[in-house]
């Protein structure tokens, strides 16, 4: 009997110590050991500067070690039509391109893609603030993967 509870007492404790750490964790490190500027095209909207000021705490221009240009594009889609055309479903799509630098020197240039679906409902208001949240899910998703390429970039 003391025998099983040893090793099932062993058996958890290796459970629990495996080291086990998400991947697309919300986090500050890229500011805590890297001073960053970012900057935002013309046409972002207010909600995908909101959601990037919350994820990238940017540093001063002038002080700045990287620069990352940011060109944020978002689109709509419906995704369940009924049979008589209307639509129960949308998917918002959230497109980030952006471009690393270094000093004026181009590091790294890609893109991140997030996706959220919403229902619709009766109310045209409920609908805005469903699909503003759905929104921000999407822009959050692809800046938490756009966040964890230019920590692996700089860190190279």
């Amino acid at each position: 009997m003391i025998k099983k509870i040893i090793i099932i007492l062993s058996v958890l404790q290796f459970i629990v110590s495996c080291g086990f750490t998400p991947t697309l964790k919300m986090k500050d490190s890229l500011q805590n050991d890297v001073k960053l500027y970012y900057q935002t095209a013309e046409g972002t909207s207010y909600l995908a500067r909101d959601v990037l000021k919350d994820i990238f705490k940017g540093a001063d221009k002038n002080e700045a070690d990287y620069f990352l240009k940011l060109n944020v594009a978002e689109s709509e889609s419906a995704v369940n039509v009924e049979s008589d055309g209307s639509v129960v479903e949308y998917r918002v799509e959230a497109l980030i391109q952006y471009e690393l630098y270094n000093s004026e020197k181009l590091i790294y240039k890609s893109q991140s893609r997030g996706l959220a679906n919403y229902d619709v409902s009766s109310s045209e208001y409920t609908n805005n603030l469903v699909r503003n949240e759905a929104l921000k899910t999407a822009i959050s998703q692809a800046a938490q993967l756009m966040d964890i390429m230019v920590q692996s970039k700089i860190s190279e």
